[in-house]
C-alpha cells in the first residue's frame, strides 16, 4: 500500500505506538523480523506499507484505520471523479436525515426520553451509516481527481 493517505495513517499509528523503534520491536516479536529502517521508510513513503506491518501496529495500538480503509475499498466501485456536485447534494440530504433522526430521538416526542429506544437506535444507525457512505464517496471522488 503506497498511496499518501495510507502512508500518513501508518505514520500516525507508528507515532501512537511509540515511534519507529517500538514498531520495529512489535514486528520482531510478531513476525521474527523487524527493522526500524524499514518502518522508517514506510513512514516516509520511500517504500509501501505492508499489510503485515499495518495489522501488527493496529493490533498493538488498538485502532484500525488502515483495516477500515481497506474494507471500504469494496464499496468504492462506480464512484466517478466528476460526480462531486451530485455527491454534495446527496450528503446534504443524508446528513439532514441522520441528524433529524437523532434530534427526534431526543425530543419530547420520544418514548425513550433521554435514552434511545430500539427502533430509534436502529433508525439513527441506519441514517448515520448512509450519511457516512456518502461522505466516503466524496473522499473517493476527490482522491480520484488528484
Amino acid at each position: 500500500m503506497a498511496d499518501p493517505v495510507t502512508r500518513g495513517i501508518f505514520d500516525g499509528l507508528v507515532r501512537r505506538a511509540g515511534g519507529v523503534e517500538a514498531v520495529a520491536a512489535v514486528l520482531e516479536a510478531r513476525y521474527g523480523v523487524g527493522c526500524k529502517g524499514t518502518v522508517s521508510k514506510m513512514c516516509s513513503g520511500q517504500i509501501g506499507v505492508t499489510v503485515d506491518a499495518a495489522i501488527a501496529v493496529e493490533d498493538f495500538v488498538g485502532a484500525f484505520p488502515l483495516t477500515n480503509r481497506m474494507f471500504e475499498r469494496t464499496g468504492r466501485e462506480g464512484v466517478r471523479a466528476g460526480c462531486l456536485k451530485e455527491l454534495a447534494a446527496q450528503s446534504t440530504v443524508a446528513s439532514g436525515q441522520a441528524h433529524s433522526a437523532l434530534i427526534r430521538a431526543f425530543s419530547h416526542l420520544s418514548p425513550g426520553g433521554e435514552a434511545l429506544t430500539a427502533e430509534e437506535r436502529a433508525e439513527v444507525i441506519a441514517h448515520m451509516r448512509a450519511a457516512r457512505q456518502v461522505l466516503t464517496d466524496i473522499i473517493d471522488a476527490a482522491e480520484a481527481q488528484g
